[in-house]
């Protein structure tokens, strides 16, 4: 169940959107992890506060908790549990439904970012998709003043806070590999001025997602990318590679291909 969701979830951000998560993130009703600590493991939003028929709905506040009442009456059975704890925590957490098919999952998660930003306009905030299984799935990062960034599970990750590269996963299921964690830490390093943040996928998927700074102008986008690519063919060489480009306030850019022969192909 969980592989299905995840490949879909990676297949709709190569159509139309953006890639950490080394471990699950808390419940809304425990302490958010502070910046660049691995979360706890998860056992799901937390319990219902409210008897109405629907998906179970809790929140921190009387005002996450409204945000939670409008989250369920408007997604029906596409939710199953709400948990909203974005005044305090910055932290909102949705498991989706049966009825929610896997290519629906970041449309679903961008009408809920986009919600959650009206209601909480000068509120940075993280939002946590699960799949019915309850397995973390995507992950949303909100902030005013940079829009919205998102991460696929299990992607090696590194970030301008920190140039070093992550603490290696197991080598299973969906988690980063310790290759991709030394290229991602790398790619950041070697282009620091550049980059907010490099999430490789290449081993296993032949996936590069990565934003850029405001210092990048726009007729060096592809240049940058080109050389990323290259540089994840000298790692991952005789595969054909896709890079993912985000701008500094979180609008995807476009993908660029580089095949096997070499060639780099650019989309928008």
């Amino acid at each position: 169940m969980k592989r299905r969701w995840i490949a879909h979830a990676w297949a709709v951000v190569l159509l139309f959107a953006g890639c950490d998560l080394t471990a699950p993130p808390p419940t809304a009703t425990g302490p958010a992890p502070s910046r660049g600590e691995s979360p706890a493991r998860v056992e799901g939003p937390a319990p219902a506060r409210r008897g109405e028929p629907g998906a179970r709905i809790s929140g921190d506040t009387d005002r996450d908790l409204r945000f939670a009442e409008f989250v369920r009456d408007t997604a029906g059975t596409m939710v199953a549990d709400v948990s909203v704890g974005i005044e305090r925590k910055g932290l909102f957490q949705v498991v989706l439904g049966e009825a929610t098919a896997p290519e629906d999952t970041l449309p679903m998660t961008q009408a809920l970012v986009a919600g959650a930003r009206k209601d909480y306009p000068d509120r940075p905030f993280t939002l946590v998709v699960f799949d019915p299984s309850h397995e973390p799935i995507l992950k949303a990062h909100s902030s005013p003043d940079r829009g919205v960034r998102y991460e696929v599970v299990g992607a090696g990750r590194a970030t301008r806070e920190s140039a070093e590269a992550p603490e290696p996963a197991p080598e299973s299921g969906s988690q980063a590999t310790e290759k991709d964690s030394r290229f991602a830490a790398w790619a950041l390093k070697t282009g620091h001025d550049y980059l907010q943040y490099v999430d490789s996928h290449l081993e296993r998927r032949g996936l590069l997602v990565f934003g850029i700074t405001e210092t990048v102008r726009p007729e060096d986008v592809r240049d940058l990318t080109r050389s990323l690519l290259e540089g994840a063919s000298r790692e991952f060489p005789r595969r054909r590679l896709t890079a993912i480009v985000f701008d500094p306030h979180g609008e995807r850019i476009g993908q660029a291909t580089l095949d096997a022969d070499g060639q780099v192909r650019w989309t928008q």
